[in-house]
């Protein structure tokens, strides 16, 4: 029938009739591999079966693991690679006793894999104790035990599968207990997985302990703020994470943006900025006023720095407070160390906002305040005020900046704060003569008319 074919196509319908027959026959042709004449020999098996790959899905760790560095414990999953005269492979997990097996094929055969990637001529000769190596000593050790089987060869260690820790968070947070981790994890991933920090913990005098004894201390806040990744360890099986209360807070409130819940929100409704921010943060002995503002997220465009102060317990004083002024200008742009005093435990450091407002008074339809818009003038605030009364006078409206009062006659520039008063008519003469005529007019020609009528 071939002959009959195009060029191309001898080999079509065969291979078709075969793959229908392995279909429909797959308990006939399980029993030995089967190949293609005319193909090379080509094992459909080999085709029909998807590939495997040795390597495991990873997960994910931050950096590639260094040989030098990372230290094998129970749980671990190697790759083995042997190399030499006679080269194969195979997969092993160090047990709970810190061993990793020694596989060698059986007989003279090269190793082999079933479909699923499992080796099906090796066998296991020894195991010899890896846990607590690096895998680069792992490697020269299993190469060691390896050279006493067959000369020459060399064995390569690949790390595809982390072993899970088992970690206790305790003190501070949402849910202390026992939580899996890996240790490709550090202790700010385990306390997020507790919840995170309760509101009376400290993120700055968190104790890692390691074997019973303090082996860290670990600083979240810095982490957070700075980068610092030596303030955020690595964890390991076995290690006590305790988060302890928190010794000093101090709030900071005003015109600063907040961190978390307490940070500016944008309003759905006008698309305006809240203004003002509040928030309790720790303290840690020798941060001082700027210190405690630059956790809470820095200083608003807004701000008020000459007018910032310090609100303090007084000692006896049954409760009061008393307020201890702070030049933040002088803080920032002037290295004025004076005024960056030092912090207590519960002060209250407060950061005012400008009074962005403008006050339009007097008669105006709608008095009130207006938010303040750089380069407006008075009448475009007595226009937002819709406009003067029918007695109101805009052209003797005046300005009254703090302690100065300045004509709104030349149309002014008006400034953050300023209050426009726009005052009532003195003298309308059509006003006045209606009121003179109805009050004095009407009377008159009324007397005059009795007087004529006397006479008559």
């Amino acid at each position: 029938m071939a002959k009959f074919m195009p060029d191309g196509q001898s080999l079509k319908y065969p291979v078709i009739l075969i793959l229908l027959l392995v279909t429909f026959c797959p308990y006939g042709w399980a029993q030995e591999p089967t190949t293609i004449p005319g193909l090379g020999g080509v094992n459909i098996q080999g085709l029909l079966q998807p590939s495997v790959s040795p390597v495991p899905n990873l997960i994910g760790v931050e950096s590639p693991i260094i040989s030098d560095q990372y230290i094998l414990m129970p749980g671990d999953r190697l790759l083995v690679t042997v190399g030499g005269k006679v080269t194969f492979s195979y997969q092993t997990t160090i047990t709970y006793e810190g061993k990793v097996t020694i596989n060698l094929p059986l007989g003279s055969a090269a190793p082999s894999y079933d479909g699923t990637g499992k080796m099906l001529n090796l066998d296991v000769v020894e195991a010899i104790l890896v846990s607590g190596l690096s895998l680069r000593q792992a490697q020269d050790t299993m190469t060691k035990a390896m050279r006493r089987y067959f000369k020459d060869t060399e064995v390569k260690l690949t790390l595809i599968g982390l072993r899970s820790a088992i970690v206790f968070v305790t003190g501070e947070v949402q849910y202390p207990g026992a939580y899996n981790a890996s240790p490709a994890e550090r202790v700010s991933q385990l306390i997020a997985r507790a919840g995170g920090i309760s509101p009376l913990g400290s993120k700055t005098k968190i104790v890692l302990i390691r074997g019973g004894l303090p082996y860290a201390n670990v600083d979240i806040e810095r982490f957070e703020n700075e980068g610092d990744l030596q303030a955020n360890p690595f964890i390991e099986s076995g290690d006590v994470i305790y988060v302890p209360p928190v010794e000093a807070l101090v709030t900071v409130r005003g015109a600063v943006f907040g961190r978390g819940e307490y940070r500016i929100r944008a309003s759905a409704l006008t698309t305006e900025k809240e203004r003002m921010s509040e928030g309790v943060y720790e303290l840690k002995p020798g941060e001082r006023v700027f210190d405690l503002i630059r956790k809470a997220g820095g200083i608003t465009p807004w701000a008020d720095l000459h007018n910032c102060y310090v609100e303090r317990l007084v000692l006896g004083g049954g409760g009061r407070r008393e307020k201890i002024p702070v030049n933040l200008h002088r803080v920032i742009f002037e290295q004025d160390s004076t005024q960056n005093i030092l912090l207590v435990n519960s002060d209250i450091v407060v950061v005012p906002p400008i009074n962005s407002f403008v006050y339009v008074q007097g008669e105006v339809n709608k008095p009130g305040s207006f938010l303040y818009t750089p380069n407006l003038r008075a009448r475009d605030y007595i226009g937002q005020a819709s406009g003067p009364t029918e007695n109101g006078n805009p052209d003797g409206a005046v300005v009254i900046r703090g302690s100065k009062r300045i004509s709104a006659r030349g149309n002014p520039v008006i400034e953050p704060g300023d209050v426009i008063v726009v005052p009532r008519y003195s003298l309308k003469w059509w006003q006045d003569y209606v009121t003179i005529l109805s009050n004095i007019g009407i009377p008159t020609v009324s007397l005059i008319l009795t007087v004529l009528a006397l006479q008559r």
